[in-house]
């Protein structure tokens, strides 16, 4: 089985009042940690001789703040070090603002074939309480721009913001299904601690929606995208066919991966790692030849099972055969209870081999993996 690359590009021009992720809006520092993160592939790459890859994902931060050069000189290094597939998957996760000074084309010559927009709405007036930085019109250019050069191509959308509408969302995934994107990833807006949005909610300056709310809001993306031939094929994820992230279902089907770079996170055969959430460690680490791993840990029988089965129930479905394989017992057996209590309640079905959750499942997918796991 193929693994994936994760690459960590810690770099925001500023930080949205909702973002949690480990980003720092120093770009002084964005030479060193070039030279930082290939030192990192380098040492890493005598440990992986034996791994075969097939997906490598930019994330952040904002992976567009790079130059199509970097990012075409990081993929050289990858492809020096590591035993990558002939058709990969190369994902860049990019704000629509990076492109009014820089060439779309330039990326997909440096070797970007999957591009994910961070849109998040196409109202101004929810950008401006998102605290983004473009515009409606400029998203909407900026994908139409986009699609003359990729093919597969993400838009991000955020919901369940305050006072917003049922109308409102449907103009926003309008928006995106005229444009022709053929990846949607729609989340709940978050309320995550040490945000300046998480502070507004404690001072009540806004408010966030009832579960009831959130929970009509939810159905109704699902409803709305799957109608248009959309697959809901993760809780927060909808593809047209063959278009799914085959990066982002290495994490969701249990598969191998490796992250470079501050914060990132790896998993390989039942060993999970982290580094360092901090760039000055990491550079000055790396500076002295050292992996900046923080934690590594080994996970036990019982913590992979559970893991398996919350990511599957939340993604493609659990596989009989898979687990069976995998933990060495049956799991229609095993579970017979848990499977017919979820089927008769209508929150999934088995299918093809597998326990696959309906929306209605996926809506409560992690109580159900609490309550019946």
């Amino acid at each position: 089985m193929l693994s994936g690359i994760y690459i960590h590009i810690p770099f925001c021009s500023k930080r949205c009042d909702y973002c949690d992720f480990y980003l720092i809006t120093n770009l002084n520092v964005l030479g060193k940690f070039i030279s930082s993160l290939k030192a990192e592939i380098s040492y890493s790459s005598e440990f992986y001789k034996e791994e075969f890859f097939d997906t490598i994902f930019f994330g952040g931060g904002t992976p567009s703040i790079l130059s199509p050069f970097q990012i075409e000189d990081i993929l050289n290094h990858i492809y020096k070090n590591y035993n990558i597939s002939e058709e990969p998957e190369i994902s860049m996760e990019s704000n629509p603002e990076d492109f009014f000074v820089k060439s779309l084309k330039d990326y997909r010559s440096a070797g970007i074939n999957r591009i994910s927009f961070g849109i998040q709405s196409f109202l101004d007036s929810e950008l401006k309480f998102l605290t983004r930085r473009h515009t409606a019109k400029q998203a909407i250019d900026v994908v139409r721009a986009a699609s003359l050069q990729f093919d597969n191509i993400n838009a991000d959308i955020i919901y369940s913001l305050p006072s917003q509408s049922i109308a409102d969302i449907e103009y926003s995934l309008s928006q995106a299904i005229s444009l022709g994107v053929k990846h949607i990833s729609a989340y709940t807006l978050t309320f995550e601690e040490r945000t300046p949005l998480y502070k507004s909610l404690q001072k009540n300056l806004v408010r966030k929606n009832a579960e009831a709310i959130e929970g009509e809001m939810y159905d109704f993306v699902s409803e709305k995208l799957t109608s248009n031939g959309f697959d809901h094929y993760e809780v927060s994820n909808f593809a047209i066919q063959n278009y799914q992230s085959r990066h982002n279902l290495k994490y969701w089907n249990y598969e191998d991966y490796i992250g470079f770079g501050p914060s990132s996170h790896s998993m390989l055969r039942g060993e999970r790692w982290n580094n360092y959430r901090d760039i000055i460690k990491y550079n000055s680490l790396l500076e002295n030849n050292i992996l900046p791993v923080e934690e590594r840990y080994k996970l036990s029988q019982k913590q992979m099972k559970l893991e398996f089965i919350m990511l599957a129930l939340r993604s493609t479905g659990i596989y009989f055969e898979k687990y069976n394989e995998m933990f060495k017992e049956d799991f229609q057996i095993k579970f017979a209870h848990s499977i017919d209590e979820l089927v008769e309640n209508n929150f999934g079905n088995i299918c093809d081999g597998k326990l696959l959750l309906n929306s209605k499942g996926y809506a409560v997918a992690d109580e159900i993996v609490a309550k019946y796991f």
